[in-house]
């Protein structure tokens, strides 16, 4: 059996001109089954009470506005009446909402008839008030306070409460799916563990790449003992001397990619960093941790190598995390006292 549920009505409206028309509200709303609220709980006037009507308003499912002949209690702050405040809060939250105008031809007579008591500056605030608010699509509008009820009742009826969107109220005696519920439970909770892994993660600056932590990655990359041959050993000892320190500054015995990466950081994306450079020395680089890519200069004429994405956020997670390391700040961040890396260029470049 489908469930029936009871709306929470928020009735919103000024109240020295329609105490009948909200009686009327209140009638058609409990004869519909559903929940009214607002309406002489408040007084208009006063901030705290302000706060606490969007508090019911939030809680409420249905917004319904009923518009008279008066624009209401100004709030100070804003030069709005807290009627109008109320209508412009409900739209702010995506609130259903319909509206309940005195038909235009007794508006104006209404008018007309106590312009005198009017303030000029309420009178075409409530004029306003009023076309922005029957612009949209559920508007009805009445003559008197019968009519106000039969139009709640409609629109409560064939539109507001067939709405799945809308939750309501659901009696509890009403039968519970609990397979469905313990179901939902623990989807949830699976939900929740994933996201709080996630959040560990981030936290942790552990971001995945290519389905690694950074941890993983810099262990992976420091156990990938690095190995060349060159014929020239002038340039085999200066890379080895080069390669050798940076090892040492990671306080790690063995040379490795990982401090291959590191020495040719900033030339990465050099033109002249080209393809051979990457044949001898950073080719395990590029297919198995994809951290590099190859492209082509300007002129076609050759390839280049420069970081991806996910090179790019290894290096900028290595260097956050050598600078936490106090050790290693001088070598790291001075190292142009050490060694001069563009002479890597000099070498490989074609």
């Amino acid at each position: 059996m489908a469930e029936k549920k009871k709306l929470q009505v928020f009735v919103s409206s000024t109240y020295i001109d329609l105490k009948e028309e909200r009686q009327a509200a209140v009638q058609a709303i409990l004869t519909a089954g559903h929940i009214p609220a607002g309406m002489e709980l408040f007084t208009a006037g006063d901030e705290p009470q302000m706060e606490l009507i969007k508090r019911w308003i939030d809680d409420s499912d249905v917004f319904l506005l009923i518009l008279g002949r008066r624009y209401g209690t100004i709030e100070p702050s804003s030069h709005k009446s807290y009627t109008h405040l109320e209508y412009e809060y409900a739209l702010q939250r995506n609130k259903a909402h319909f509206v309940i105008a005195i038909e235009q031809a007794l508006f104006d007579q209404e008018i007309k008839n106590s312009e005198a008591k009017l303030n000029l500056e309420d009178l075409l605030s409530l004029q306003k008030f009023r076309s922005d608010a029957c612009s949209g699509k559920n508007v009805a509008f009445w003559k008197n306070p019968g009519e106000v009820r039969e139009k709640i009742k409609d629109s409560l009826f064939t539109d507001f409460s067939r709405r799945e969107e809308l939750i309501g109220w659901i009696p509890g005696g009403q039968a519970v799916n609990t397979e469905e519920l313990a179901r939902l439970a623990k989807e949830n909770s699976q939900l929740r563990e994933q996201v709080n892994n996630l959040s560990s993660q981030l936290a942790n600056n552990q971001a995945l790449f290519n389905g690694l932590t950074y941890e993983e990655l810099y262990q992976e990359l420091k156990e990938s003992k690095f190995g060349f041959d060159i014929c020239d050993s002038s340039i085999n000892k200066k890379l080895t001397e080069t390669l050798q320190k940076i090892s040492e500054a990671f306080g790690e015995s063995e040379i490795s990619l990982l401090h291959c990466f590191w020495s040719m950081r900033k030339l990465f994306g050099h033109p002249n960093l080209s393809y051979s450079s990457y044949e001898l020395i950073l080719k395990p680089l590029l297919p198995k941790f994809g951290l590099l890519t190859l492209e082509q200069n300007n002129k076609g004429e050759r390839e280049y190598i420069k970081l991806t994405e996910c090179g790019q956020r290894f290096l900028n997670c290595l260097i956050k995390d050598k600078k936490n390391n106090s050790g290693v700040n001088k070598f790291f961040f001075n190292e142009e006292d050490l060694y001069d890396p563009t002479w890597i260029i000099d070498f490989y470049g074609n």
